[in-house]
Order: C-alpha cells, then sequence, then structure tokens
C-alpha cells in the first residue's frame, strides 16, 4: 500500500516522502480507566522536585509536560534497532493532544526525527516508562547516526522506577499493563503486544496487510495516554501508600530524598506494624535525627529482641553515650558477635563498670525532656 493510501487508512497524513503523521486530539472529558483525562493535571510532587512541577491547568502554556513512547524493530537495541513509530502526548487547554509518527520506510527517519526535535522544544518534563534505559537512548543514538544535532532533553521523569521500587514485592510484576490495571482502572481489549509491533511493521514493508499497522498505532496511543495520568497517581500513591497497597518504606524514601523528613517519618509510623527490618531501621534512624531518642530507643529494642544486631548496636551506643548507663550498654555489647569496634566498646564498659562507675546519671538529655 503506497504512503498516501496508508495515511489515509490510519486518518492521518504525509508529511515528508516517507512519514506520516497521525493527530488527534480528546477532551479532558474522556475516560481512561476509570478516570477521565483531566486527571493528567495533577500535581506530579514528590516524583519530581516542586520546582518542575509547573503542570497547573492555571499555568498554561508555561507548564509543558509530554508523555514519549516508541514502537521499535526490535526490543535488544544497538545500532540495528530502530525506532519505526513516536507517539507523543500532552494536555493542552481543554484536551489532551496527540501525535503519532510513522515511518512508512527507513528513509523518513531523518524526518521523523527533526519532527521529534521540535516536538520536545520547550517541553518542561518528559515522562516515560522505561524511557531512560530503551527508548529515549535508542533515539539519541539513531539521532547521532543521522549526524544531526543532539535531541532536546528536557529532564526525564521514568515511571518505571518508582512503580518498581513502590509495587516490586507487592505485584507479580511492573509492566505498563500492570499499572494501568492496578492503577488506572484501564484494561486493554485486543490490544496488539508491542512485541508484536516489529512483525506488523516488516509485514507492511513487504506488501502484506495493514490490519495491524492500525492496532500496533492504538497501542502506542494507549501507552503515552496512560503516561500522562500514571504520573499523578504516583504522586498519590507515594502521599497516601497505605491506601494503594503499594510499599511504605519505598514512599517514605521518596520523601527523604525530596527533603521531607517529618512527612517520611509520619508515614513510617502509621505504617510501623508493616515494616520489615530495614524500614523499621530506617524509621529509627530518622527519629534520632529529630531528635526522639526514646523513641527511636523502643524501635530499637523492639528489633534487638528479634535478633538484630545492627539494632543491638545502636542501643549499645544510645546507653553509653546518651543515657550514660554502662550496664545495659555492656549488656547489648555482649550480645554482639566479636570485632574490633566491639571489643573495644566491651573493654571500655567493663572498666567503668570495675571503677564503680555502674551508671553515670548526667540527667536526661534536653531532648529526651
Amino acid at each position: 500500500m503506497a504512503a498516501t493510501e496508508l495515511a489515509q487508512y490510519l486518518a492521518g497524513e504525509v508529511i515528508d516522502r516517507h512519514l506520516i503523521r497521525v493527530e488527534r486530539q480528546y477532551p479532558l472529558t474522556t475516560r481512561h480507566g476509570r478516570g477521565p483525562l483531566a486527571e493528567a493535571l495533577g500535581p506530579l510532587e514528590p516524583l519530581v522536585p516542586p520546582a518542575l512541577d509547573a503542570f497547573d491547568p492555571g499555568l498554561f502554556p508555561e507548564g509543558r509536560v509530554v508523555g514519549i513512547d516508541t514502537e521499535t524493530t526490535g526490543l535488544a537495541g544497538g545500532t540495528g534497532t530502530t525506532a519505526f513509530m513516536i507517539g507523543i502526548a500532552e494536555v493542552g487547554p481543554g484536551h489532551v493532544r496527540l501525535r503519532q509518527w510513522l515511518l512508512t520506510a527507513f528513509a523518513g527517519e531523518r524526518a521523523m526525527l527533526a519532527e521529534l526535535e521540535a516536538a520536545l522544544s520547550g517541553a518542561d518534563l518528559m515522562v516515560s516508562y522505561n524511557g531512560r534505559s530503551f527508548d529515549w537512548p535508542l533515539l539519541r543514538s539513531r539521532r547521532r547516526l543521522q549526524r544531526g544535532a543532539d535531541l532536546p532533553e528536557p529532564p526525564h521523569l521514568d515511571l518505571l522506577h518508582p512503580t518498581r521500587r513502590l509495587f516490586r514485592d507487592r505485584w507479580p510484576d511492573c509492566r505498563l499493563a500492570t499499572a494501568e490495571q492496578r492503577l488506572l482502572g484501564l484494561f486493554r481489549v485486543d490490544d496488539l503486544p508491542g512485541s508484536e509491533a516489529p512483525r506488523a511493521w516488516r509485514d507492511y514493508l513487504a506488501g502484506g496487510p495493514v490490519d495491524d499497522l492500525q492496532r500496533v498505532l492504538d497501542h502506542n496511543a494507549l501507552d503515552v495516554l496512560s503516561l500522562l495520568l500514571l504520573g499523578p497517581v504516583l504522586a498519590r500513591v507515594l502521599h497516601e501508600p497505605a491506601i494503594h497497597g503499594a510499599n511504605p518504606l519505598a514512599a517514605a524514601e521518596t520523601w527523604l530524598r525530596q527533603g521531607q523528613r517529618p512527612r517520611a517519618v509520619a508515614l513510617l509510623e502509621q505504617a510501623r506494624d508493616q515494616l520489615d527490618t530495614r524500614g523499621a531501621l530506617v524509621l529509627a534512624r530518622e527519629l534520632r535525627r529529630a531528635g526522639r531518642w526514646q523513641e527511636a530507643a523502643g524501635v530499637w529494642e523492639s528489633l534487638a529482641e528479634a535478633g538484630c544486631a545492627e539494632a543491638l548496636e545502636h542501643l549499645a551506643k544510645y546507653h553509653e553515650h546518651r543515657r550514660r548507663d554502662w550496664e545495659r550498654a555492656l549488656d547489648c555489647t555482649r550480645q554482639l558477635a566479636e570485632a574490633p569496634e566491639v571489643r573495644r566498646r566491651r573493654v571500655r564498659l567493663e572498666r567503668r563498670l570495675d571503677a564503680g562507675q555502674r551508671r553515670l546519671d548526667l540527667g536526661p538529655p534536653a531532648s529526651d525532656a
């Protein structure tokens, strides 16, 4: 099928000899899963720093967030792999604009990458799913092979990584389709798997039917629309991980990376009974940093009773340096495996006790009052 016929079949237009563009606009009231596309306007904090979270309906057109996804000739990468389709979606006033570019021959790649350059110019944030590892390095390499200038690279939010941190021990996998079902309520019907996309494009190049190219286009459209909604939904998960069945420690650590320690501590305290040893240790560490020593010690005590050596070590230090209770510090130290630092602490404490200093009580530290 000729490019002009294919463009007509796909409701697109030929914009270069070997390149078709398909463009659609969806009202923000359009449902995508259980919610409307308007949910793409939600805040992204703490997934991205607040300075980048300018995607607010009152700020158009200053804040531009674009979702990007590619369909390629193979999944292995390398110089032999080409993106034969690129999809980009972004929210405009009252609608979502979706643009997709499809090669009808390899010779159209230069024109397609030039279109991508123009589409990304001025974007404030680029959102992908595994794009940091696959889509973006591929596009950047292909541009360089075409001897073109480097593509504009907005700050890049790859949603695969926060999804994995929050749900890898809760879901069977963290594929985009799984995230769509569990977070967006989107269940695809008659969707062509992404792994079948290369075959569909090769069939077209060989003169075969083009029916599956339409299915590839639809698959890619769902991908990029989902990206716009997944960001704000994941941000809500980070605010209330328990409601969404997410790992509370992963959520708290995201807030810690943003310097939001009180919010992180609050999440960990709310999920205290769900925390594993590592999570409890993080909670105790943050309580200690906040000067809440007695509460931190309570967490260490619980962990020590369960045989956590790291908690015992913290307790030994706490009783020696904060409480000046040499006897309890020595008791904790004696339960630790032999090591040079443990030996030095034990000898130091034994000498103090031999000198009659069962406990040097200097009064409670100010932070414990």
